[in-house]
């Protein structure tokens, strides 16, 4: 697979502030993985900067990942993962967060 990459710089924008998720698909299917740990690490550089789903969707049509087959391996979860973070908005996960159950107040006393 090719590498689905633009033009390297120092940083990514404010969607891959240190250019994490561009140095990875640069990296193509050498990349090792574990793309778990990359996501996250991502996620924290992203901070308050912007939102995540936003950041996701901005990557996602940067690099052509929207459409097609998932690569192999690691970098295949890798584009999962960003696609699936690309569907959860700051309103959809506000509609989640009103569903929560179990904890404390859940329980029936005895």
């Amino acid at each position: 697979m090719a590498a689905m990459v633009s033009p390297s710089s120092a940083s990514g924008g404010p969607e891959d502030p240190h250019g994490l998720i561009r140095q990875v698909l640069a990296m193509g299917e050498e990349f090792p993985g574990p793309a778990g740990d990359v996501l996250l690490s991502w996620l924290l550089q992203l901070k308050d900067r912007m939102d995540p789903a936003t950041a996701a969707k901005t990557l996602i049509e940067r690099h052509g990942l929207s459409d097609g087959a998932l690569p192999p391996g690691p970098l295949g979860e890798l584009v999962r993962l960003l696609r699936e973070t690309a569907q959860y908005s700051p309103e959809r996960l506000g509609d989640l967060a009103g569903r929560r159950r179990g904890g404390r107040r859940g329980r029936t006393r005895a």
